[in-house]
């Protein structure tokens, strides 16, 4: 029988190698953990191909956690990467 394949598996999978990319520009301009690479809000939105809205409702529902300071939303990389861990679901073979 055929894979099952749902779009969602194949978003995630795409906003994982967006990751990964922005992963090695970070590591070519700064070198440092992802723990303490910070990500702003617009590296946010296209990272996961979201409006501002959808960003602030999930930081409002608690799915992305992100720090404030001033007017300015900043996120940790390393949390990105358990948010996605979090919420991929691999393609179950029948």
């Amino acid at each position: 029988m055929a894979e099952f394949k749902h779009p969602i598996n194949d978003s995630l999978k795409k906003i994982n190698e967006r990751l990964e990319y922005l992963i090695k520009q970070q590591k070519i301009n700064n070198i440092q953990s992802p723990e303490y690479t910070i990500l702003d809000n617009a590296d946010i939105l296209q990272l996961f191909k979201i409006t501002t809205k959808t960003a602030s409702t999930w930081r409002n529902e608690g799915i992305l956690p992100y720090l404030k300071i001033k007017n300015k939303v900043f996120y940790k990389l390393s949390d990105m990467h358990e948010v996605i861990d979090a919420n991929y679901n691999p393609s179950k073979k029948k």
